[in-house]
C-alpha cells in the first residue's frame, strides 16, 4: 500500500470502529499516528521479549521479511570526534565510534586489529562483546571475560553504548541516533576497522492527498503494511478516549 492507501485504510477500520461517526483526520494527525505504529511495529517485533510469541525478528521468515528492507551495513566506522567520558585504567582502554544516523539496533558486528610494535601485515578478526557497564568492574579481573590478544590470533573485544555527543553532523538529518558504541582493548593491540551490520530507524510515513507525489511510501515489506494501520487504528482510538476523558475533566472544573 502506498501511504496514502494506508490512511483510506486506517480511516475506514476508525469509522467502523465509531459506527460510521468518525470525524475526518488531517494528514498530519494520519502521518504521525502511522509513523509512531510503523516505530511500535519494528520494536515489537525485533526484540523477542516484546512479543507474546518471544520470537526475535531473524526467528521466523515473516519477522525476517517484515524487517529486511530495514537492515544495512556500516563499515570502518569512525572514531568519535570527543573522547571524554572513556574508561581507560590498567586493565582495558576505551574508545568511541560513532554509529550512523539512521542506527536503532545493531545485529551483527566485528573488528579487524592490529598487534602493537608488530611489524605482520596479518588480517586478525576481533571478537566483540557485548558488556553492560555493570559487569565491567567484575569482568575486568576475570581472564576469561576480558579483552585479550593472544599469538593464535584469537581476540576479544569489549563493546558497550554510551550516550552520543553532537559531532557536527547536520541538524536536519531525519532521524540522528543518541547512542555511540564503546570498545575495549586491554591496551596490547588496535582495532583498525569497526564494521556492523544493523537495523536502520525507519523513515516517515507522509500521507498527502492533496499533492500525491509528495507522500512518502512505507519502507517495510507490504506484508506489515495491514498490521502497521492495525497498530494505527488503536492508537487513534486511544487519543480520541484520552481526548473525550480530558474534555469531560474541563468540563467539572468549570463547576
Amino acid at each position: 500500500m502506498t501511504a496514502n492507501q494506508m490512511a483510506a485504510e486506517l480511516e475506514e477500520k476508525l469509522d467502523r470502529a465509531n459506527s460510521f461517526g468518525s470525524p475526518g483526520y488531517e494528514d498530519e494527525d494520519l502521518t504521525s499516528v502511522l509513523t509512531e505504529a510503523q516505530q511500535l511495529y519494528v520494536k515489537k517485533f525485533f526484540d523477542e521479549a516484546n512479543n507474546r510469541k518471544q520470537k526475535g525478528f531473524e526467528e521466523t521468515e515473516i519477522r525476517n521479511q517484515g524487517l529486511s528492507a530495514l537492515v544495512k551495513d556500516g563499515d570502518n566506522l569512525s572514531v568519535s570526534a570527543d573522547q571524554v567520558g572513556i574508561i581507560t585504567n590498567n586493565n582495558v582502554t576505551g574508545k568511541f565510534y560513532d554509529l550512523p544516523d539512521d542506527h536503532m539496533y545493531t545485529i551483527y558486528e566485528q573488528c579487524t586489529i592490529d598487534k602493537k610494535e608488530c611489524d605482520t601485515d596479518a588480517f586478525i578478526i576481533g571478537w566483540v562483546m557485548v558488556v553492560a557497564h555493570n559487569e565491567m568492574q567484575r569482568y575486568n579481573w576475570s581472564k576469561y571475560k576480558k579483552p585479550f590478544y593472544r599469538v593464535t590470533g584469537d581476540c576479544r573485544v569489549w563493546r558497550s553504548e554510551f550516550s552520543r555527543k553532537d559531532s557536527g553532523r547536520a541538524d536536519n538529518v531525519p532521524v540522528k541516533t543518541d547512542k555511540r558504541h564503546e570498545l575495549f582493548t586491554d591496551g596490547t593491540f588496535n582495532v583498525t576497522n569497526y564494521h556492523i551490520r544493523y537495523v536502520k530507524n525507519p523513515l516517515e510515513i507522509v500521507v498527502n492527498r492533496t499533492t500525491t507525489t509528495n507522500q512518502k511510501n512505507c519502507e517495510l515489506d507490504t506484508s506489515t503494511h495491514v498490521v502497521i494501520v492495525g497498530i494505527a487504528t488503536d492508537l487513534m482510538m486511544q487519543r480520541v478516549k484520552e481526548q473525550k476523558v480530558q474534555t469531560i475533566e474541563n468540563f467539572r472544573d468549570l463547576e
